[in-house]
């Protein structure tokens, strides 16, 4: 049996890939505020499109924000597969433009990611590259919790790929049987 210890911070790279300018204001009776459910759409809208996970629900604080650059603040974005995403949203100018990137994903695994930490960690071992495929791109899981993927290198069919998942944090370690 061939194992590697490789770690790979999963939310990291989805984090990295989501942030989207977008202007969304309201008028109020004080001045210009900050339209919630227009930011709450954006992220709702802009991760199915960029990241392809569909999402249950985005919230956001309720409370009115005056347009101010500058201003951020938090929400939390539910996938309909499970887990959850927090979002900061950052004011760009106090005309309501906005952008927003996914800061940290809790118990959701990008496994496109995790694909190429272990091809990497193959070819490292063993001289060769390898194609691997672990079926859908996001999956929900903690910590203990195994998925099973299927390669193949030059020469055909390899082993089964077992990836667990070590920690809260979405390190994870994978063996080859």
């Amino acid at each position: 049996m061939s194992r590697s210890e490789s770690v790979v911070r999963l939310s990291r790279r989805a984090a990295r890939i989501v942030l989207l300018p977008v202007t969304l204001l309201a008028l109020g009776g004080c001045g210009m505020t900050l339209d919630i459910a227009g930011v709450e759409k954006s992220i709702r809208d802009g991760v199915g499109e960029q990241l392809g996970l569909a999402m249950a629900s985005v919230t956001c604080p309720q409370e009115s924000r005056a347009a101010k650059a500058g201003d951020t603040f938090e929400c939390t974005g539910k996938p309909e597969i499970g887990g959850s995403l927090s979002v900061e949203v950052t004011q760009k100018d106090d005309q309501g433009n906005i952008a927003w990137k996914v800061l940290k994903s809790t118990g959701l695994f990008d496994m496109q990611e995790a694909e190429a930490a272990v091809e990497k960690g193959l070819a490292d071992q063993f001289g060769t590259e390898v194609e691997l495929s672990c079926g859908d791109r996001w999956r929900v899981g903690g910590t203990g919790d195994t998925f099973q993927c299927e390669g193949k290198d030059a020469d055909g069919a390899i082993p089964p790929v077992t990836i667990t998942v070590v920690d809260a944090e979405g390190n994870i370690s994978w063996a080859m049987k």
